[in-house]
């Protein structure tokens, strides 16, 4: 027996406007509280004039509440409330000329305050973005003169905001002012002394201007700095080796580009000039001045304005001093091919550059590099490994082999190629990428163990944590890894990474049998507004998992809408529906993943799209017709609702028929059913002799109700009424549990195992009778294929007992053999075959009790 049922929930929307109640209160509140309000109540026209200004205020009309408080300020300029409607009103509006003019009034009337400042920050900052961007395009066009005007202006209207003291020093270098932009420089120092971005302006400055010593000590003073990330650090040292460089000072470019890889293509061209002048192949001329200008960027934040420094691309600036030093130009050739993305090019001038100077190690790692770059990386393995059989061996080019057979599928050679980077002391720069990269292909080829060995112990932040966490995990230490994916979700950064890391606690939790602790963390993630970088349909599956029903199927249902719900889902999308009791969306859904599997757009099996039809067919039954004729002994046939009143060991055959209806509201809810259903039974043959025929129909009328989803229990109420003059009236309470496995059609198999056990007790109370009965059988199915794949054989055991206390003896007790054979019919392309046609044969023999435990035992059934 099955059954289905929906449920739609029903929302209500409140909406309620008080705002003119609001701002009434808000006057008479504030006219009427004099002991705790320094200003003089309002009356009279000042009153109505405030009154209408706060009024149009509220409604979005600010250019009368500015008209309407001009007038009450008029009428009483000693309300300072007065004075601060007057001021947001103009603002409101854009007027921010006027808006300044009212605060500078209102703050030569009143003492200072938190109220009026504030209100005067904001405008001054507001004023001055007018300027600000004016000077931006005007350095665009070319038109210096204008954009100092401009930053100038900016500056005074915001002089504690660090963006435009740059913009003027920006125009004043543009203007060939370095005086003038030094003196800038000075004062934005003064306003921020932990912002580098002034202090290496000033070094430029310095340097251009001939004065070398002081350059070097704004240089030394940005470096020094606390707070600089790693990449403020490296942009500082380029454009200090640049100022070293332009001033002939090589070994100061080389210690300052030391922490560095010298194939970085920052690096290369500057390192490659140093190296060469030191070692007395090349040399560099200038006297400081013609150093390159920095790039500022300036980004807006939700703090402000932000600006950082980035070094120049450059080009080489040293002179060969043979023909074999002409491998650095070489190499500076093709760093620029590179940069143009001409890997070609570039390809072919590093290797002129190791032609020049084959004992130089950068020049190889540049073609490495390039070879990687330009998606060669079986190349570049072959480059790594002359260089490392030629004596040339050192940590990066271990380390780019190791990338370079990485990228060949050669993981097992990587790994090695890294631990001997490591070992050999790799650049501080690189061992964060080479350590990252040695511990994920660990983790790819399953060597957790060797991955754990290579994190560092101390200090980690998220990418370290959250891999630790999962090599714990690989090591089956799941209480582990919960906790290091705890702590990489507190060590992210981003929102990827935040979602990630609860995604990972939430499948640990479910690994380690804990799903309401998991369902905990699911639900205060998306009440947080978290797991959002994850697709709609992946949190969904989440949800499925912990056991969210509901926030998945919204999450199914967002994905449907926006059209970015996987094809694959949508069977998944539709048993979500249904388990939330909304069998129209869940049908819908199943027919979607139906239609996806016929149009190849999803590969499940044959068996997987008939259970999805078959759980269509369920769903979409709201009413059905089961009929049978049995065979057997009285007191052991399938019903007991009959009035026989021959003796219990003689044959008799019984036609029952039901007709019930499935409410399609709750009828069917997730599998938990109710139906209401009219029976007739009427004897057909009684061997002893007795009544049959019409006299013996016995009418019923009922309702059923299965109240879980997983077990089949049914809970019965019947009415009978007699119909017939053999037949009796009287009141039925019943209760039936079965158990199956095998007795549904199956796509793929030809054969399976088949049984089931059915047990019920009924208790009839107008003429007082307790009956139960037992029966089990167990055998196997075999699909005939031959005539039909709907037609399927079941021979099987059968054991049954039967208790009746309206015979002399009670119970009854058998065993035997017996075959069913069952014809499935009615399907279409969404509904496996809902309707069956089943005749079954069995000999049964006496165990104990009663005879009528024994004999011939026939039924056939449609069940419709």
């Amino acid at each position: 027996m099955t059954i289905w049922g929906a449920e739609r929930p029903a929302r209500r929307k409140l909406q309620a406007v008080l705002c003119s109640l609001a701002l009434s209160l808000v006057l008479i509140g504030t006219a009427g509280a004099q002991s705790a309000d320094p200003d003089p109540p309002l009356a009279g026209e000042a009153y109505t004039s405030a009154e209408a200004a706060y009024k149009a205020f509220g409604q979005g009309n600010y250019l009368e509440a500015a008209n309407q408080a001009t007038a009450s300020v008029a009428l009483r300029p000693d309300i300072l409330r007065l004075r601060l409607l007057l001021i947001d009103s103009l603002m409101a509006t854009g007027n921010l000329a006027s808006a300044e003019q009212a605060t500078t009034a209102a703050l030569a009337t009143f003492p200072p305050s938190e109220e009026l400042e504030s209100r005067q920050a904001s405008i001054r900052q507001r004023l001055a973005q007018q300027p600000a961007g004016e000077g931006y395009k005007a350095l665009e066009r070319g038109d210096t003169k204008a954009a100092i005007r401009a930053a100038r202006k900016a500056v005074e209207y915001g002089p504690e905001m660090m963006s435009y003291r740059l913009l003027l020093l920006a125009a004043q270098l543009a203007d060939n002012s370095p005086a003038g932009a030094a003196e800038t420089a000075s004062e934005a120092i003064k306003l921020d002394p932990g912002n580098y971005v002034p202090i290496v302006w000033r070094a430029y400055i310095y340097q251009k201007l001939g004065n070398r010593t002081l350059a070097v000590a704004d240089f030394n003073t940005a470096l020094n700095l606390a707070d600089l990330t790693d990449t403020e650090k490296k942009q500082i040292r380029l454009i200090a080796a640049d100022a070293a460089l332009a001033s002939g000072d090589a070994p100061a470019a080389q210690s300052l580009l030391q922490p560095y890889a010298e194939t970085d293509p920052l690096v290369v061209t500057r390192i490659g000039d140093a190296n060469a002048v030191v070692e007395g192949k090349a040399t560099l001329k200038g006297d400081g001045k013609l150093m390159p200008m920095p790039v500022q960027d300036c980004r807006d934040t939700p703090y402000g304005s932000v600006c950082s420094l980035q070094a120049p691309l450059v080009q080489s600036v040293a002179t060969p001093i043979d023909k074999k030093a002409e491998g650095i130009e070489a190499a500076g050739k093709a760093y620029e091919a590179s940069r143009a993305k001409n890997y070609g090019l570039a390809i072919e001038e590093a290797k002129k550059a190791i032609a020049d100077t084959p004992e130089i190690a950068s020049s190889r790692l540049l073609l490495i590099n390039l070879q990687l770059t330009a998606g060669r990386p079986a190349e570049a393995e072959a480059t790594a490994t002359r260089a490392i059989a030629e004596g040339l061996a050192n940590a990066e080019i271990y380390a780019q082999r190791g990338f370079a057979r990485s990228r060949i599928g050669n993981d097992r050679g990587a790994m090695a190629d890294w631990e001997t980077s490591l070992a050999r002391g790799l650049p501080a720069e690189q061992v964060r990428n080479v350590r990252l990269a040695l511990v994920d292909t660990a983790l790819k080829t399953k060597e957790p163990q060797r991955a754990l060995r290579t994190i560092p112990r101390g200090g980690l932040d998220y990418e370290f944590t959250i891999r630790r966490a999962y090599a714990n995990q690989g090591l089956g230490r799941k209480e582990e890894a919960l906790r290091d994916f705890r702590s990489a979700e507190r060590l992210s950064s981003i929102a990827v990474q935040r979602d990630g890391a609860i995604q990972a606690q939430i499948n640990t939790l479910l690994e380690l049998d804990r799903k309401p602790e998991a369902r905990a963390i699911f639900d205060v993630a998306i009440v947080r507004g978290q797991l959002r970088s994850i697709r709609d349909a992946d949190v969904a599956y989440i949800g499925v998992a912990v056991g969210n029903d509901k926030v998945a199927l919204a999450l199914f249902d967002r994905a449907q809408a926006k059209g970015t719900l996987p094809p694959r889902a949508t069977i998944d999308a539709g048993y979500t529906a249904m388990r939330q009791f909304q069998n129209p969306k869940a049908i819908a859904y199943l027919m979607e993943g139906i239609d996806a599997k016929a149009d190849g757009r999803i590969n499940i099996d044959d068996q997987k799209l008939f259970e999805t039809r078959r759980t269509v067919a369920d769903l979409t039954r709201v009413w059905g017709i089961n009929s049978s004729i049995s065979y057997g002994k009285v007191g052991s046939a399938p019903n007991p609702f009959l009035t026989i009143n021959s003796p219990a060991s003689t044959y008799t055959s019984q036609l029952g028929s039901e007709l019930y209806y499935r409410p399609e509201e709750f009828g069917n809810r997730n599998g938990a059913l109710f139906e209401v259903f009219g029976r007739v039974f009427e004897t057909l043959y009684d061997e002893a002799g007795g009544p049959t025929g019409l006299r013996t129909t016995q009418g019923m009328a009922g309702a059923r109700w299965k109240p879980f989803s997983d077990h089949n229990l049914v809970f019965e109420v019947d009415k009978l009424f007699r119909l017939g003059n053999a037949a009796r009236n009287d009141t039925l309470l019943r209760a039936a549990y079965s158990y199956t496995v095998g007795t549904d059609l199956r796509a793929i198999d030809t054969h399976w195992p088949t049984w089931y056990v059915y047990t019920e007790v009924d208790r009839f109370f107008e003429k007082t009778q307790l009956v139960g009965l037992f029966e089990g059988r167990f055998g196997h199915s075999f699909r005939l294929d031959p005539i039909s794949r709907n037609l399927v054989f079941f021979p099987h055991t059968v054991i049954a007992a039967s208790y009746d206390d309206s015979f002399a003896v009670h119970d009854a007790y058998s065993a035997g053999v017996g075959g069913s054979i069952r014809y499935w019919f009615g399907e279409t392309k969404y509904v496996a075959p809902p309707s069956y046609w089943e005749l079954t044969l069995q000999y049964r023999f006496r165990l104990a009790g009663d005879k009528r435990a024994e004999g011939i035992f026939a039924q056939t059934s449609i069940n419709y």
